[in-house]
């Protein structure tokens, strides 16, 4: 891992945990206290790939019908352009 921000250049990143959301085609999962390293400038979130493979993994198995997710929750969709000003 770069002890800096590619985006930015800022030298400081923390550990921390945070909320990711997969998406593949129309269908997400929400992953909740998912470790990465976050920039304390930007706010730019690197995670390692092996965290990664691990939410890949658990999204096949729940869209596989192998497994339940913990919870599910009704997610709004709009267009922006159908937004009002």
């Amino acid at each position: 891992m770069s002890e800096q921000c590619v985006f930015c250049g800022h030298k400081h990143l923390i550990s921390k945990t945070t909320r990711y959301i997969y998406q593949k085609d129309e269908r997400m999962l929400v992953v909740e206290h998912v470790p990465c390293f976050e920039c304390t400038f930007c706010g730019e979130q690197y995670f390692d790939a092996l965290v990664l493979e691990r939410i890949e993994k658990d999204y096949q198995a729940i869209t596989d019908q192998q497994r339940q997710p913990q919870r599910v929750m009704q997610v709004a969709v709009e267009d922006f352009a159908a937004l009002s000003l």
